[in-house]
């Protein structure tokens, strides 16, 4: 089997990762914050190293800023519900999630804010001035870091910058769900005031866990509230971080796997990401010198991550994934990737396109195969 889905998760997850969180389900799994025992004092410190270790990979100032989530969706949803307020404006890119626009047109149908849009390329990169669509109420800024589409990088330091230029009230939220643990991220260097992201993809965790770094010193209402294990005297949430935004049991095998997985990610990562690059370029290669193809991605390798769409005039792209899964044994995404903004901006709306991502543990003879494969299905 051959697995080029890694921008839906990554896999498989390394040995370290898999050893820690069958350790923790095995020897400590108690609720960590809750008890007095040696097994919940021991799983309170493993939160706490963990939390440490994601600070450090974002070099975020206070580890107490580090949010623990099920994922980059809850994040994002997160600063809306704890930031947004009535009569308030948006400002996002057009290469953005669902995650992103479900939750924002969903407060735009209520009437409760407007959304408005910088301008991009056809190949998705931002092209506009960011500073013609601010406005006087304008609150927040979402700006996608590398698309789950087409893999295009967005320079997110310039773009906050300029805002933060025209005003230091309105807030930038960072959607890394694609770039965290690809590509090195500072948050102090890129001056964001909220960073959201998901720990089972180039982090190499496991699924339900992710973060948000809260990067700000402006009030913040809390989100979802109840019990942290603290302050269990008072009917009120602590106003403390991180607490104030952790109610309920964390996800303790999960956040292990999380903090093993930056671990293993960190020290490597120029060396993968390199690798990663030099797998997409050949398959992007491969695919231009296929009659009746169409590739999709940021046409500059400075802003491309190890995703890459395409799409074939007279086959339809579930066909091809069908046939590559079938007679191949390769995995790939089809559709339109929870992203319909991102394929019209890119021109591939709404037939979608097949996505080929690549990871930490894709080998040069597997893309030789894939290459091969769709070479061979192309040919109708």
């Amino acid at each position: 089997m051959i697995y080029l889905d890694n921008a839906a998760t990554s896999f498989p997850k390394p040995e370290p990762v898999i050893k820690a969180i069958t350790q923790c389900l095995q020897d400590y799994c108690a609720n960590p914050g809750r008890s007095g025992h040696r097994l919940a004092i021991e799983a309170a410190r493993k939160v706490f190293e963990a939390r440490e270790t994601v600070a450090q990979f974002f070099n975020v100032k206070d580890s107490r800023n580090v949010i623990f989530t099920a994922n980059a969706t809850v994040a994002i949803n997160t600063v809306f519900h704890v930031l947004l307020e009535d009569g308030d404006h948006v400002v996002v890119s057009s290469m953005e999630h669902n995650a992103v626009m479900r939750p924002l047109r969903y407060l735009e149908k209520e009437g409760k804010i407007t959304v408005s849009f910088i301008q991009s390329g056809s190949n998705g990169k931002i092209t506009g001035d960011i500073t013609q669509v601010l406005q006087p109420n304008t609150k927040l800024v979402v700006i996608n870091h590398a698309s789950n589409v087409n893999g295009v990088v967005q320079d997110i330091a310039l773009i906050t910058a300029k805002v933060k230029a025209y005003s230091l009230s309105i807030a930038v939220l960072i959607d890394a769900s694609q770039s965290a643990g690809v590509l090195t991220i500072d948050v102090q260097s890129i001056g964001c005031d909220f960073l959201a992201f998901t720990g089972h993809k180039a982090l190499y965790g496991p699924q339900g866990i992710g973060g948000l770094i809260i990067n700000t010193t402006r009030p913040l209402k809390p989100f979802i509230m109840g019990g942290t294990g603290s302050k269990s005297e008072s009917q009120y949430q602590p106003e403390f971080f991180p607490d104030k935004f952790e109610s309920g049991t964390l996800n303790l095998p999960g956040i292990v796997g999380l903090e093993f997985g930056i671990k293993y990610i960190g020290p490597q990562m120029e060396k993968i990401q390199a690798e990663e690059l030099q797998h997409i370029k050949r398959v992007i290669e491969c695919l231009s010198g296929i009659k009746g193809v169409t590739t999709y991605w940021s046409n500059s390798f400075e802003h491309q991550i190890g995703v890459v769409s395409f799409a074939h005039e007279s086959i339809s792209c579930s066909e091809i994934g069908q046939r590559l899964n079938d007679e191949y044994s390769i995995c790939v995404r089809v559709g339109l990737h929870c992203a319909p903004l991102a394929h019209e901006t890119i021109g591939s709306y709404p037939d979608g396109t097949v996505r080929v991502s690549v990871g930490a543990f894709t080998k040069n003879n597997e893309i030789d195969t894939f290459c091969k494969a769709i070479e061979r299905i192309a040919k109708v």
